[in-house]
């Protein structure tokens, strides 16, 4: 079992197309979570957004994987990972869905990805709008906060093709 399998679970397509510039990047083929075959896998890299507390599609390849295989965890949301508050939070939505036992075989990276207002299903605006009505009765607000209220109803795009290259890295450590 020394095959790599890339995954992803996506509603708006940042982490698919992170995703497939990795695959592409290390020339291994890509799957939908749902759809992936882990028979042969001995390192799954999973690509989920990040969605009121949760992160897509990792319950489902969590519970998927051969025993002795190794997971790194790509978490794709809009709050920035290099502020520790944020990065905590993260981390939080992702070792919930990992059991003890597998613990020293993940490997946990954060990218931002896209916010496209115009495009969302109501649901979703509808729970931005939410989010913004909480934010703007916080005593104090951070950064985070605000550039949430001043783009609201618009597209804010953080996507960088150039930051898969440390995940892009490790799985070439893996391999060797």
């Amino acid at each position: 079992m020394d095959g790599v399998v890339i995954t992803y679970s996506s509603v708006y397509g940042s982490s698919r197309k992170y995703a497939e510039k990795l695959a592409e990047r290390l020339g291994i083929p890509l799957s939908e979570a749902s759809c992936a075959d882990f028979h042969d896998a001995g390192l799954i890299v999973h690509f989920g957004g990040l969605y009121a507390g949760s992160l897509l599609g990792l319950r489902s390849v969590a519970g998927r994987i051969p025993e002795d295989a190794s997971l790194y965890i790509v978490s794709v949301g809009i709050a920035d990972p290099g502020e520790e508050r944020n990065a905590r939070a993260i981390d939080d939505v992702v070792w919930k869905h990992i059991p003890d036992g597998m613990r020293d075989r993940v490997r946990v990276f954060h990218l931002r990805g896209r916010l496209d207002y115009p495009a969302m299903t109501v649901r979703h605006r509808a729970m931005m709008w939410m989010l913004c009505r909480w934010i703007m009765h916080k005593e104090s607000r951070s950064h985070e906060d605000q550039m949430i209220l001043d783009t609201y109803g618009s597209v804010v795009d953080f996507m960088d093709p150039g930051s898969i290259e440390p995940i892009a890295s490790a799985v070439e450590a893996w391999r060797q």
